[in-house]
């Protein structure tokens, strides 16, 4: 089930398994507009970099464009920050690299940039 695999060989969380699943399901299904048959939107890939490997995503999301899935990695680097301190662990030294469907990184987001610092 698991869309990604850690490089380390560290198991993969559910909290990640979870943000993963949820993008998937959250995104809107679009009618069909008449003309634009054949239209298909990019896919883009989410991975998960931090000091211990990667997290892969293997499936991607097909999102409008890039500007789109940089609001993704923000939405998705905080609700796994929120999750993890929760628990009380602190990721965001973490990093979420959007990759295109040719594998060329588009731009890396580190999750210190997903928040903004108050007082």
């Amino acid at each position: 089930m698991p869309a990604a695999t850690w490089h380390s060989g560290e198991r993969v969380t559910d909290v990640v398994a979870l943000a993963a699943t949820d993008r998937q399901n959250e995104q809107a299904i679009l009618p069909a507009t008449p003309g634009c048959e054949g239209f298909r939107m990019p896919r883009f890939y989410f991975n998960i970099l931090s000091e211990a490997g990667s997290l892969d995503d293997w499936e991607g999301t097909e999102l409008a464009d890039l500007e789109a899935a940089r609001v993704e990695a923000v939405r998705d680097a905080r609700a796994l920050m929120s999750s993890a301190v929760l628990l009380g662990h602190d990721i965001s030294s973490r990093s979420v690299e959007i990759r295109n469907e040719t594998g060329d990184i588009l731009l890396v987001l580190p999750f210190s940039e997903a928040v903004k610092r108050v007082g």
